[in-house]
C-alpha cells in the first residue's frame, strides 16, 4: 500500500514505526518542513534553567533511523496543497524551490501545531529582536543561549500556561528578573482551581518572579531594533527578552473541507479517520472525543500524539482491536518545589461549559502522623452532580513524596465513565509506610458523600 506521511514529529514517529513494524511491504513516504524530528519541547524548560546539561538528549529518534526501517523520509519538504479527490499532493523542496506533486492510497495528517501570536500588536514593534516562540529545537537553542547571555537582565514570559511557568521558573534559576504575564487572573487557569494555584502564586513571587496577572499585552517598546519593555492595558514592564507562549493553533488548512472543531482541529473517530474517506489525522491536528466534555476537542499532549500515531497506523494494518475511543487530558507540572497532576474537568472549566457539577477538596499529610516522615497531599475531585459520575481531578504533592501518579486510575475511572461509589471501592492496599487507612483519594470521595471524617 502506498501511504502518505505529512509531518514527522511525535504523532508521526509514532505512526512511521508501528506502520513498518507491523507491514514491512508498505510503501510509506514522510514529508516535514522541518529539519529534525522527534524533540522533546516539554524539556525546553530543563535544558534553559540547567537541570538537563545536553539539549541533543531531547532527541530520540531521527530520519536515519526511520529510513532503516524502510520509510523515505523527506526533510525540508513543505507539502503545499492536498487534492483529496485525486488523491495527491503538492510539495515544495525547500532546499532547491522545486515543486512536485505525489500519489497515495492512504494519508495520514500529523502536521501539528504552531504557537498562537499575541494579536493587535502593531508589525513593526513584534518583529523587534529577542521576541521569541517556544516550540521548535530550533526556538530552543536560541532560548538557551540567552539564558546564557549576561546582556540579557530582564526577561517577560507572556502566558501562564505549562511552558511559561516553566520557562519562568528556568530563567529564576538563572538569575534573570523574571515577569510573568496572563490575561487570566490565576496561573494554569486552565488546568488546576484556586487552592492548587493561589499557593503557587505564593511559590512563585517568593522566588522572586513579579506575576503580571489579569493583564493584557497591548505593545512593544525597543531601542535599535531589540525590545526593551513590554506593555500592558494595566502597566509596563522591563524586558529584554519576550517568550511569548500562549497556546498553539492546529495546522490543518491543508484540508479545508474536512470537518473540525471550532478551533480548527481535524474530528476523528476511535480510529483516528478523519471525515474525509483515506485520511488520519493524529496529534496536534486532531480533535478526539473527550471522556468528560463528551465532545471533540483538540487536546495537544506528547502522550495523546504518540497514542493516536500508533492507533491510525493499526488501522491502517487493519488492526481494529487497537483504538483510542477517548481522552481525558491527563496533564502535570514540576515547578517551584510544586507536583501537580490533573485529568479531565477543573471546577472552574466545568462551570465555563455549563455543566451540573460539584466538587471535594481535602487536603491531608499522606501518610499516619505516628510515622517519622509524612507530607502534606491535596486533592480535589470534580463530578457530575446527579449520577456522580467522575469528571475532573487534581493532586499535589508537597514535601519528599511524590503522589501524582495516582492521576493515572482517575483517569481511567473517567474515560471508563465510574462513578464516586465505583471509585470509592476500588481493591487498594494500606499500609503505614505508603499510606493512610483512608487514603487520600477515599477521604475526598466520601466528604463528597457527607462523610467527611478528616473534619480538623
Amino acid at each position: 500500500m502506498k501511504i502518505i506521511l505529512i509531518g514527522i514529529n511525535h504523532a508521526g514517529t509514532s505512526a512511521l514505526r508501528t506502520l513498518l513494524a507491523q507491514n514491512s511491504g508498505h510503501e510509506v513516504t514522510a514529508y516535514d518542513r522541518n529539519t529534525n524530528i522527534s524533540f522533546l519541547g516539554c524539556g525546553i524548560a530543563l535544558v534553559v534553567g540547567g537541570s538537563a546539561k545536553n539539549i541533543n538528549d531531547l532527541f530520540y529518534c531521527s530520519p536515519v533511523k526511520l529510513e532503516k526501517q524502510g520509510a523515505k523520509v523527506r526533510m525540508n519538504h513543505d507539502v503545499i496543497a492536498v487534492d483529496t479527490e485525486k488523491k495527491k499532493i503538492t510539495v515544495r523542496n525547500l532546499e532547491t524551490g522545486a515543486v512536485f506533486e505525489d500519489s497515495y492510497e492512504k494519508l495520514i495528517y500529523a502536521a501539528g501545531s504552531w504557537p498562537i501570536e499575541i494579536p493587535g500588536i502593531p508589525k513593526e514593534h513584534s518583529s523587534y529582536k529577542n521576541i521569541e516562540i517556544c516550540k521548535l529545537f530550533q526556538h530552543a537553542i536560541e532560548l538557551v543561549k540567552k539564558a546564557d547571555d549576561p546582556s540579557i537582565k530582564t526577561v517577560a514570559v507572556v502566558g501562564s500556561g505549562y511552558i511559561g511557568v516553566e520557562l519562568a521558573e528556568a530563567y529564576q534559576k538563572k538569575g534573570k528578573k523574571v515577569t510573568l504575564i496572563d490575561f487570566e487572573p490565576r496561573v494554569l487557569a486552565r488546568y488546576f482551581d484556586k487552592e492548587f494555584t493561589l499557593s503557587l502564586e505564593e511559590d512563585i513571587v517568593k522566588a522572586g518572579i513579579t506575576l503580571a496577572l489579569g493583564q493584557k499585552v497591548v505593545d512593544y517598546k525597543g531601542e535599535n531594533g531589540s525590545v526593551t519593555e513590554i506593555v500592558t492595558d494595566k502597566g509596563s514592564y522591563q524586558a529584554d527578552l519576550v517568550i511569548q507562549c500562549i497556546g498553539f493553533k492546529p495546522n490543518t488548512e491543508l484540508l479545508p473541507d474536512a470537518k473540525k472543531v471550532k478551533g480548527g482541529a481535524l474530528i476523528v473517530d476511535e480510529f483516528m479517520r478523519t471525515s474525509i474517506p483515506d485520511i488520519y489525522a493524529i496529534g496536534d491536528a486532531a480533535a478526539f472525543y473527550h471522556a468528560a466534555t463528551e465532545t471533540h476537542q483538540q487536546v495537544a499532549l506528547a502522550t495523546n500524539a504518540v497514542k493516536s500515531g500508533i492507533v491510525a497506523a493499526s488501522n491502517i494494518n487493519g488492526n481494529s482491536a487497537v483504538k483510542l475511543s477517548s481522552v481525558a487530558g491527563t496533564n502535570a507540572i514540576c515547578v517551584f518545589e510544586n507536583r501537580l497532576a490533573g485529568t479531565g474537568l477543573s471546577e472552574g472549566m466545568a462551570a465555563r461549559l455549563g455543566l451540573d457539577a460539584a466538587a471535594s477538596f481535602i487536603e491531608d499529610n499522606d501518610r499516619p502522623e505516628f510515622m517519622e516522615n509524612y507530607s502534606k497531599t491535596r486533592i480535589k475531585i470534580v463530578y457530575d452532580k446527579k449520577s456522580l459520575r467522575l469528571l475532573g481531578a487534581q493532586i499535589g504533592s508537597y514535601g519528599n513524596t511524590n503522589h501524582t501518579e495516582v492521576i493515572y486510575y482517575l483517569s481511567l475511572a473517567i474515560q471508563q465513565r465510574l462513578t464516586l461509589l465505583d471509585i470509592a471501592f476500588t481493591d487498594v492496599y494500606f499500609l503505614p509506610h505508603f499510606n493512610k487507612p483512608f487514603n487520600f483519594v477515599l477521604a475526598s470521595i466520601m466528604k463528597a458523600l457527607g462523610l467527611d471524617y478528616y473534619k480538623n
